[in-house]
């Protein structure tokens, strides 16, 4: 049932972009094979007991994106096969799609959606923290330890409507977005969220306006208490430039189990600026503090940051990231309830030479876990990569990844180190086609 809503979404997008409005499609297929090495396929943290492997994935692919008169519609799909070396037990298929789309009901009325789909048995994502921070915020980040290669499925879909009005530019935005995590693994829980999402920002003056949002959260838990987490916000804000925005703002995130679990409540008073220049600067940057009441255990609080910057240069990109905080770790592959949290991370592209090139990665992140007896979690992760257009419909990619979990429960530790190099041909032109 649930897979049967990403198609849905899909094709309720292009069928209304196309029949009723006429279209261009592009389709772009690939067709990519990669070996990997590894040097702790099992994620161990006994040094004696580390297994190596060779994963080799074969993924056929194809990116399509449907442009119409009032709307379009992206989706790309990458099924694989990994066949492991060693442990073939773990060999199967993964599944990654992505769908996106719009439609401009009228001139200043918008609708998005978007979904994004997840099936496999790997347990590392999002190597490239950075990148996700400042472009993609909504893409799910684990900040829990996964060492597990049994099969799991997670999706997030995301539906909003938005509304401009007013000549000073206000807007008026409502949405709703689902997610769901189901595991193959009986030692883990399957999870699901319910977040409908709404806010106002109203400019009554060129340079001074407010924005006031509202949002609930519904966790459903196979095992663990279900939970409901109410969240609202209001800023004040001062316009300098149109790129140039500051504002003062105060948060209250409300935590009630459905359980035995302790509520909690979240003050988070703070100040920041949002300064966006097309192709050059884009930067967010916010200082506060936040103050975690418990019913019945020692408080939690302490300084907050938040800095997301990307900076476009002639041949290449920085993405640069650094959060503080605090945050609730319910969904990722472990449930550990409230987590106060330090992240920095970043991202560098290069373009080398005419056909050649280069990245280098990283990040950090401190997190303790105030359900979880303090547990301290310290994960560090480095990475290089090259790509070569070695002709003009193949790519050429080399990899290095190093990662590493040092935590107070020590079966959580591992260190890892991967390389991997793949080739991935695709045709010089895509299909094209249109209607009108």
């Amino acid at each position: 049932m649930k897979s049967r809503i990403f198609l849905a979404a899909i094709c309720t997008f292009f069928l209304t972009t196309s029949i009723s409005f006429g279209y261009n499609l592009t389709f772009t297929p690939r067709l990519s094979v990669q070996g990997q090495y590894t040097d702790n396929v099992l994620l161990t943290e006994n040094k004696d007991l580390k297994e190596d492997d060779v994963i080799t994935t074969i993924t056929p692919g194809f990116t399509a994106e449907m442009v119409g008169k009032k709307g379009n519609a992206n989706i790309s799909y990458d099924p694989s096969y990994a066949f492991y070396d060693k442990f073939d037990e773990f060999n199967g298929w993964r599944h990654r799609a992505i769908f996106s789309g719009l439609y401009n009901i009228a001139k200043k009325t918008r609708f998005n959606i978007k979904d994004d789909f997840l099936y496999t048995e790997n347990p590392i994502r999002n190597d490239d923290l950075a990148e996700i921070r400042t472009e993609d915020p909504d893409v799910p980040i684990d900040s829990t330890v996964r060492k597990t290669r049994r099969i799991f499925t997670r999706n997030l879909a995301i539906v909003d409507l938005n509304h401009q009005f007013g000549k000073f530019d206000s807007s008026f935005g409502i949405g709703y977005k689902h997610w769901f995590r189901d595991e193959d693994d009986p030692d883990l829980e399957d999870k699901e969220s319910h977040n409908p999402f709404a806010g106002v920002t109203y400019w009554f003056s060129p340079k001074w306006g407010f924005d006031i949002t509202g949002s609930y959260i519904r966790g459903g838990f196979e095992v663990s208490d279900d939970v409901d987490i109410y969240n609202g916000r209001v800023s004040f804000l001062k316009r300098f430039s149109k790129q140039f925005i500051g504002y003062l703002r105060y948060s209250q995130t409300v935590a009630n189990y459905q359980g035995e679990s302790e509520d909690d409540t979240t003050y988070f008073p703070s100040i920041g600026i949002k300064y966006d220049i097309e192709k050059d600067i884009s930067l967010i940057a916010d200082v506060g503090y936040f103050y975690n009441d418990y019913e019945f255990r020692e408080s939690q609080s302490n300084a907050s940051g938040d800095l997301r910057l990307i900076k476009l240069f002639e041949h290449g990109k920085l993405n640069l990231a650094v959060l503080g905080g605090y945050d609730y770790s319910y969904f990722g592959t472990e449930n550990l309830g409230y987590e106060v949290y330090y992240e920095a991370s970043f991202s560098l592209t290069h373009q080398l030479a005419k056909h050649v090139s280069g990245r280098i990665f990283g990040s950090y992140r401190d997190s303790k876990f105030t359900d979880q007896n303090d547990r301290k979690d310290k994960r560090p992760i480095v990475g290089v990569g090259l790509r070569w257009q070695a002709l003009e419909w193949m790519n050429i990619g080399l990899r290095y990844r190093f990662r590493s979990v040092d935590s107070t429960i020590d079966t959580k530790d591992y260190d890892e180190n991967r390389v991997s190099i793949s080739i991935t041909v695709f045709p010089t032109v895509p299909f094209h086609t249109s209607r009108y």
